[in-house]
């Protein structure tokens, strides 16, 4: 038997923790990008139109962005343990009552509730590894989590294609069934639960529900301003919402028992992680919906080769993954360097994607974008939640899981309106000087099929559409690589501290 805190902790159950946590991310990241290649076929079965399906996305993506802070904070109130069983337990009922729905307003419920669950396991992942894992093979911890949550981001699309064939869309709910049972009997077995501080049972509730609206509304600005452009109603959701978290700093600075302790945001080694998390999800999360559309709409990839074609730089992350969070393990005072050459590698490989132009192929400029992608992102996630993680007490670790994505899913809530109205700027000043070249241009079918990444054989307007594209996504590209010079330059300014208990 070994000791860990004040609890008994068997030596198996560390691997066992490690395997439902890696098992509950893997699935959490499977279903944020599971739907995309099956909406066109919901929407046939349901008959509902695409924008209606679309919100099933979305409200996933609202709750996975909203609540996890909170989370959080119960998680450390109440127990890891009992927080990711919880949520992992309303993610699988919720999962099944997907599959079962018989229109779409059920089905968009349904996928909210599912986010919820997912939303609260969150936290868990990490502050059970913590707690689960002595300090010096944290590292090795995080990585592994992260290498194998990972492939869920491109098994995603790649289940998708292959469960989706007539209208079978619902294994894609289906198949979570199973493996969120196993995932509830392993964390009931061998996941250990910590000592409580009878000090911290207090909760917030108003703050609780101030910071979730303020979010709400945050994230549904960016939704909307993805979906149809910068127009008067996002910009109220985007003032109403940072109003609101406004009023929850206030109120957090009165309360005896905040739902977030505001006083760790003091430490640049807590608030440097969260915004580098911030931008990078908006670099690589943000961008990846453009590089789908940009497989399967413009080359022609079909929604499972479309996955595959994700698959090389997965592979590295997964495999590179738990080597990084050993290098950063044992880097120590020096894990800024870690962080700063994953910032260096990720942004080179989007400013090699930057380079693309017509003549360009996916083995020419993608792929290898794609591999080095795949070198530079273990090094930046795993050391980045490592510094972050190892900046507050055991007693906070579920608090700054809970920070530490909803940095994440914030981001790349931003990442995909930004990069979708830049798109939108870029590809309409394209089409506006081609039409000063060419004025009997079919140009305002070249702007409608620019947006859906499409070209359309034997079309007066496909070259148009090529040539605005091409600039959109190469631009695109570049911007991603710029916003991560300030987590590259953020690292830089950290400097050695003394560890404190």
């Amino acid at each position: 038997m070994l000791k860990n805190g004040n609890a008994r902790v068997l030596p198996r159950s560390k691997y066992f923790s490690l395997a439902v946590t890696s098992l509950g991310v893997l699935l959490l990241n499977i279903d944020l990008f599971v739907m995309n290649v099956a909406l066109p076929t919901i929407g046939k079965t349901l008959n509902a139109p695409l924008s209606t399906v679309s919100w099933a996305i979305t409200a996933y993506t609202l709750m996975i962005g909203i609540f996890p802070a909170s989370a959080g904070k119960l998680s450390d109130v109440f127990g890891e343990k009992k927080l990711y069983l919880a949520g992992i337990t309303l993610f699988t009922v919720a999962s099944f009552a997907c599959g079962i729905s018989p229109n779409v307003f059920l089905l968009i419920l349904f996928r909210a509730l599912q986010g919820l669950g997912a939303a609260t396991m969150i936290p868990g992942t990490l502050s059970i590894l913590i707690h689960a894992y002595p300090e010096k093979q944290r590292g090795l911890a995080i990585g592994l989590n992260g290498g194998i949550g990972g492939i869920g981001i491109v098994a995603g699309p790649i289940l998708g294609g292959l469960l989706v064939h007539g209208d079978n869309w619902r294994w894609i709910f289906f198949v979570n069934v199973p493996l969120g049972i196993v995932t509830i009997l392993l964390t009931l077995l061998f996941v250990n639960e910590q000592q409580i501080s009878q000090a911290s049972k207090k909760i917030d509730w108003k703050g609780l529900i101030i910071l979730s609206i303020g979010l709400l509304f945050i994230l549904l600005s960016f939704t909307q301003a993805e979906k149809s452009g910068l127009h008067s109603d996002s910009i109220f959701f985007l003032v109403a919402g940072l109003a609101l978290l406004f009023l929850f700093i206030r109120l957090e600075r009165r309360v005896s028992e905040p739902l977030i302790d505001l006083t760790l945001f003091r430490s640049i080694y807590f608030t440097l992680p969260c915004i580098s998390m911030l931008l990078f999800s908006a670099s690589l999360f943000g961008s990846q919906p453009y590089w789908s559309m940009f497989f399967q709409n413009f080359w022609g990839f079909s929604p499972f080769w479309g996955g595959l074609a994700f698959l090389p730089a997965t592979c590295l992350i997964a495999l590179l993954t738990p080597v990084a969070g050993i290098i950063g393990q044992k880097s120590g005072n020096r894990l800024r360097y870690v962080v700063m050459f994953g910032a260096l590698i990720t942004s080179i490989s989007f400013i090699y994607a930057a380079d693309i132009n017509t003549e360009s192929s996916y083995i020419t400029v993608l792929l290898p974008s794609l591999l080095i992608r795949g070198i530079g992102i273990p090094f930046l996630v795993s050391s980045t939640s490592l510094m972050m993680m190892n900046s507050v007490p055991s007693n906070k670790s579920g608090l700054a899981a809970g920070v530490l994505n909803m940095s994440r899913n914030v981001g790349t809530s931003l990442g995909v309106a930004v990069l979708g109205l830049l798109f939108a700027s870029d590809t309409g000043r394209t089409l506006s000087s081609l039409s000063k070249e060419f004025p009997g241009g079919d140009l305002s079918t070249a702007k409608e099929l620019a947006a859906q990444f499409s070209v359309i054989k034997n079309s007066t307007a496909a070259p148009f559409a090529e040539t605005a594209i091409i600039s959109g996504f190469g631009h695109l590209a570049l911007f991603c690589a710029l916003a991560l010079i300030p987590v590259f330059l953020s690292a830089l300014t950290l400097r050695k501290r003394r560890k404190k208990n």
